[in-house]
């Protein structure tokens, strides 16, 4: 599927994943101290359930004094990544030489978003500014509840104009049962365009536009299980129905949009994904891991006959903190598709985050592909807070910010029988690097400024408004 020198490279990636050790230092000089007190302070929307869910002790635990601040450090971390709070500070203190209480003190974030809609629909900013089409800006309002109920429920209604019409309700509720364990997802949704994307042409996509009708319309209903048994792993069941018509144009300007060249199609879905996750932050992190794997199936022969499409993905990623200022991060992703599909569901290279650098400008789709970055980055802030006195909210006066000077290199590789003929980039190995500069600051806000260059000594300036990997 891939060729050898591709496999070669791959396989060196991951073999340059052990030359990083662990150390751990070891302390014969420590007491076991007994958890006698839980405080929490802060949460005044946030029920303490959710709070007492994401730490590695309970009370009455007898914790080593040498794994203290590792153990702190972690319940800190994984308070963050609930992403309901913009400042976590945990503090030890000491009822007499053996009995300890630890005080855990939040700043909630804002969880009310009603706000408008003014965004960009393209595969990456940098694609839309080689023309600026305003006809490709999305437009309407959006209600937004984080941590509906106090029990980390997500509600979210968004109603859109422009390029894409779009009416969406999506509600996520993360326990359902005592041991808070198992929880449920909902998303129903219809969008519709006057424009879309109907091939791709030397790695480029052909658009087709009707001002006068629809060309897509589709309407979707999902409905998910999620088991999250302990901190890290999560299960997630994924299963649902989709239905989609597209202009007889379109079916005749490319007769694979669809399966048999029609213009109708309603299927089942079903997914599976495992997810570990133990990143110090989510939105950038520079220590610790991070792997999934997804299979889904799509068609199930009961609405449609033409459509039975297997996809298998997988990736991992690792961060290295190597000195207080200095940090190292490696990724590897891969995507196997058992069938052919139609164009409608192809991915593939040159979407969102899925990009080897150096190629914002180019799709490469195909059934299947592969994908690895490293990055080396060096802090030259790292995790200063601004206060800003003239705001007298809390939830907003406080800025932290960090800056991060890096460099990085790509590569990718598109394997695909259907694309290869008018796709140059397809079945060819990929490779970028260049240098970056992050901005991470709070609520989740990353830009990128990257400045790359590929194999076909294409270089230039690309920006990005989420984590490199």
């Amino acid at each position: 599927m891939y060729p050898f020198s591709y496999r070669v490279s791959l396989l060196l990636f991951f073999l340059s994943l052990g030359f990083f050790a662990f150390t751990q230092e070891q302390d014969t000089n420590h007491v076991n101290l007994v958890v006698q007190e839980i405080k929490i302070i802060g949460n005044k929307t946030t029920k303490e359930k959710i709070i007492t869910r994401e730490l590695t002790f309970n009370l009455g635990d007898s914790i080593s004094s040498a794994e203290i601040p590792e153990i702190l450090g972690i319940a800190k971390n994984n308070l963050l990544n609930t992403l309901l709070f913009n400042f976590v500070t945990i503090d030890l203190v000491y009822f007499d030489s053996l009995n300890i209480s630890i005080y855990i003190m939040l700043e909630e974030r804002w969880y009310w978003w009603p706000a408008p809609i003014f965004e960009i629909q393209e595969t990456n900013f940098n694609t839309w500014w080689q023309t600026k089409d305003m006809e490709r800006i999305n437009y309407g309002f959006y209600v937004v509840k984080e941590n509906f109920r106090g029990r980390k429920e997500r509600l979210s209604i968004k109603v859109q104009g422009g390029y894409t019409e779009q009416a969406r309700i999506k509600y996520k509720i993360p326990y359902i049962n005592k041991k808070q364990t198992h929880g449920l997802n909902f998303t129903l949704n219809y969008n519709r365009n006057h424009e879309i994307t109907y091939a791709t042409t030397d790695n480029v996509r052909d658009f087709y536009r009707d001002d006068e009708e629809y060309v897509r319309n589709q309407a979707s209903i999902s409905l998910g299980y999620d088991i999250r048994p302990k901190l890290y792993n999560q299960h997630t069941i994924q299963g649902g129905f989709t239905n989609v018509n597209v202009s007889d144009t379109l079916s005749y300007l490319n007769n694979e949009y669809l399966p048999g060249g029609k213009n109708n199609l309603r299927y089942l879905s079903l997914g599976y994904g495992f997810y570990r996750d133990k990143r110090n932050f989510k939105s950038y992190p520079t220590k610790g891991f991070y792997c999934d794997f997804a299979a889904v199936k799509n068609g199930f022969g009961f609405l449609s006959d033409e459509l039975n499409l297997i996809t298998f993905s997988s990736q991992f990623k690792k961060y290295w903190q190597l000195s207080n200022r200095i940090f190292f991060s490696g990724m590897a992703k891969i995507k196997y598709t058992a069938h052919e599909g139609p164009y409608y569901l192809y991915g593939g290279l040159g979407h969102v985050n899925n990009i080897v650098r150096g190629y914002e400008l180019y799709v490469i789709n195909g059934e299947h592909t592969a994908l690895t970055k490293m990055q080396l980055r060096y802090a030259l802030i790292d995790n200063k807070i601004f206060k800003l006195s003239p705001i007298p909210w809390d939830k907003f006066n406080k800025i932290p910010l960090s800056i991060y000077l890096g460099g990085f290199f790509d590569s990718g590789y598109v394997s695909s029988k259907v694309n290869q003929q008018n796709n140059f980039l397809t079945n060819t190995s990929l490779y970028g690097g260049g240098l970056s500069l992050d901005f991470v600051s709070y609520y989740d806000v990353v830009f990128r400024m990257e400045y790359s260059i590929n194999h076909l000594s294409e270089h230039g300036l690309y920006l990005h408004f989420i984590a490199p990997l």
